[in-house]
């Protein structure tokens, strides 16, 4: 669920003293470094932003690019996401469907005209389809969207990403860490090295590099956000053990009372250095 409903929740199990588990909100945060491939990070993006309508917790929603490859990745974005085919379908034929309800969509698009209102520029799509159904909004990329914008810092969950130009890592790393979520992220450099020292420096729960979506079929590492994106984690050990009410059990020396009746016998230094040594 979003922030708001897991704050409910977790009022009420610390009320019964209850543990929970939440996976809440994200705005999810992509980097893209000059020297990676503005191919594959742009289709790792179409995959990330638009794939269940942009309906996944996990979902990426702004890109910092490089200054120096923003344009050229910006007008990759925008022709891949024109490209997509839009759609109801039972079969295969379609790469984007509907939005769960027409009240979400109402909201969604409510993002997109907001946005637009202050100055933001349409690279594709932007467009309510009335035509496909009453639930469906065109794949939308946008940039120049001003901080005021809802889209800028508001979990969107729809079918809408907008990018953003910066100077260098630094600054993507900082801008990134700027929202009050922390999920998941989406890291794409020319160089390995370079893009895990990135993503070590990002504020979220799961990164993944040279992908988006990945961690939902990584099961044995945790996935769970940070800041306003959750409590705890599901997947590997850690998510496991998040269910386990641990039960520990020592056993001491049965003669002269047990341990705790020993420690009275410990009067001076040279006991207490034989005791350690005995334990």
């Amino acid at each position: 669920g979003n922030s708001e409903t897991g704050r409910s929740i977790a009022v009420r199990a610390a009320s019964r003293m209850i543990p929970c588990s939440l996976e809440l909100g994200g705005k999810n945060p992509m980097i893209l470094l000059q020297g990676a491939s503005l191919e594959r990070a742009a289709q790792g993006l179409i995959s990330g932003a638009f794939a269940n309508a942009g309906q996944t917790c996990v979902a990426i929603e702004r890109v910092y690019a490089q200054e120096s490859v923003f344009e050229e990745f910006a007008g990759i974005v925008a022709r891949k996401a024109a490209e997509l085919r839009v759609g109801w379908s039972n079969s295969w034929d379609m790469e984007m469907g509907s939005l769960i309800s027409a009240a979400h969509a109402a909201k969604v698009f409510g993002h997109i005209e907001d946005a637009i209102s202050q100055g933001a520029r349409v690279r594709s799509g932007g467009k309510v389809r009335e035509d496909l159904g009453p639930c469906f909004i065109e794949p939308t990329v946008l940039t120049d969207v001003r901080p005021s914008s809802r889209v800028f810092a508001d979990e969107t969950f729809g079918p809408v990403v907008s990018l953003y130009p910066v100077k260098d890592a630094e600054e993507a790393i900082a801008r990134s860490n700027e929202s009050r979520y922390g999920l998941n992220a989406s890291v794409w450099a020319g160089s390995p090295r370079i893009a895990e020292e990135v993503a070590a420096g990002l504020e979220v729960g799961t990164v993944a590099i040279n992908a988006s979506l990945m961690i939902y079929n990584a099961f044995d590492l945790p996935m769970g956000g940070r800041k306003q994106s959750g409590l705890g984690r599901r997947h590997g050990e850690a998510g496991l053990l998040r269910f386990v009410e641990p039960l520990s059990i020592a056993q001491g020396p049965e003669f002269a009372g047990g341990y705790d009746a020993i420690l009275k016998y410990v009067d001076r230094k040279s006991r207490a250095d034989l005791l350690t040594r005995v334990l």
